[in-house]
């Protein structure tokens, strides 16, 4: 019999704030901005130390405006 392996690959886009700017016919609401604010103070690490601890290799995609303002997550 063959052995099988499952692969499985994991993509986190870390929009946090940026993704959230001008949504909903251009108008920045605080509850979007506290969403994106949430995703990269608390999520964002959660998920680092998620990966981190069932030895998961993952790919981050960045935006640049999210690198600014989070660059403790980003790093």
């Amino acid at each position: 019999m063959v052995d099988k392996k499952i692969s499985c690959a994991f993509g986190v886009d870390l929009d946090a704030v940026c993704g959230w700017l001008g949504s909903y016919g251009g108008e920045d609401s605080p509850d979007d901005v506290s969403r994106g604010m949430f995703a990269g103070e608390v999520g964002t690490p959660r998920l680092l130390k998620l990966f981190d601890r069932l030895e998961i290799k993952t790919t981050w995609f960045v935006p640049g405006h999210s690198i600014e303002t989070f660059p403790l997550s980003a790093k």
